[in-house]
């Protein structure tokens, strides 16, 4: 495929096989057990990981026919191994459920279940339905993430369903939909062809860009207001995730060649930090 660059296969398969992203999700999780104030366990943070992996791959997998039109190099490295891709995908999800039955109980595997089957089904059904509802891939990917960083966590660590995991259900939802509506850019010529009508594509590039400036300043509020109250530690995270997402919009905004890199790099990397800079945080305060 023209345009491929020529960075090596295990650089190629840990960006484009999803393993930065589940590693970023996966450090991610490791934050949000902080901010809870839980135990910390151990084995979470890779039960994330096999369940980002599996969605990850299934997901590839089905599109990678067209996945050419908007992430030339990601389709190039995969197709190398495109028949036994389905096998690979198989494996993290037996290994995702296998830790469940694991480390928890029968019990909790069914809720495990149902939030595999959710990111499963995003590809195959919910995913068309924003062919007629504006911005619903955005909405139904950002929320079930949050569902699994969120309220998987919660559930898992034996943390109690109130009011404010109800208020972090909302607020990391919406800070979700940044990253998550930013990745539609690089998608915006698939998206178009399938007659998605994604935020970017039905907003504009530009304007689209503008409306995630506005969130980035709309959920950095609500972090000052609900998230620092909940665990100060969290401080230097919510200035660097402001600045960070700032940066990597602004960076769009007037250059867009590299959109491709920003979000596969950049986006998909950010929780990379987080615990880092909660544990910076904890020091301070």
């Amino acid at each position: 495929m023209k345009g491929k660059k020529n960075t090596g296969f295990f650089w190629d398969e840990f960006i484009y096989g999803g393993h930065w992203f589940s590693i970023s999700s996966s450090a991610l999780a490791v934050s949000i057990m902080i901010l809870l104030q839980v135990q910390l366990r151990w084995e979470l943070p890779f039960i994330i990981y096999f369940l980002i992996q599996c969605l990850f791959n299934y997901n590839h997998y089905k599109e990678l026919d067209m996945d050419h039109l908007s992430n030339s190099d990601r389709s190039a490295h995969l197709q190398q191994y495109k028949k036994i891709l389905p096998y690979i995908t198989g494996v993290y999800g037996m290994i995702f459920i296998i830790l469940v039955l694991l480390f928890r109980n029968i019990h909790f595997l069914l809720f495990a279940f149902i939030l595999l089957l959710l990111g499963l089904l995003f590809t195959k059904v919910f995913k068309k339905w924003t062919k007629r509802i504006v911005g619903f891939k955005t909405i139904y990917a950002a929320f079930t993430y949050c569902i699994l960083m969120i309220i998987f966590i919660a559930l898992y660590c034996s943390y109690p369903l109130n009011i404010t995991l109800f208020l972090l259900f909302i607020i990391f939802g919406l800070r979700f939909m940044i990253g998550t509506g930013f990745s539609d850019i690089k998608d915006m010529k698939l998206d178009n062809r399938q007659n998605l009508l994604t935020f970017a594509n039905y907003f504009g590039q530009q304007r689209f860009l503008i409306t995630l400036h506005i969130l980035n300043m709309v959920t950095f509020l609500l972090f000052l207001l609900i998230v620092l109250k909940i665990n100060i530690t969290y401080s230097i995270v919510v200035i660097f995730t402001y600045i960070y997402t700032f940066y990597y919009i602004q960076k769009t905004k007037f250059n867009d060649k590299n959109i491709q890199s920003i979000t596969n790099i950049i986006v998909d990397g950010e929780y990379i930090f987080w615990p880092l800079l909660s544990l910076i945080g904890f020091f301070i305060f």
